[in-house]
């Protein structure tokens, strides 16, 4: 699992890209991040 850093980075990355964005869908290609 990401620490609150690494994420808080990635959230800052997307946020310009995916402000007022409605997502259609999600794909996790690595499912083993969230269940270890």
């Amino acid at each position: 699992m990401p620490e609150l850093p690494e994420v808080e980075t990635v959230r800052r990355g997307l946020e310009p890209v995916l402000s007022g964005a409605r997502l259609s869908r999600v794909r996790a290609n690595r499912p083993d991040l969230r269940f270890p």
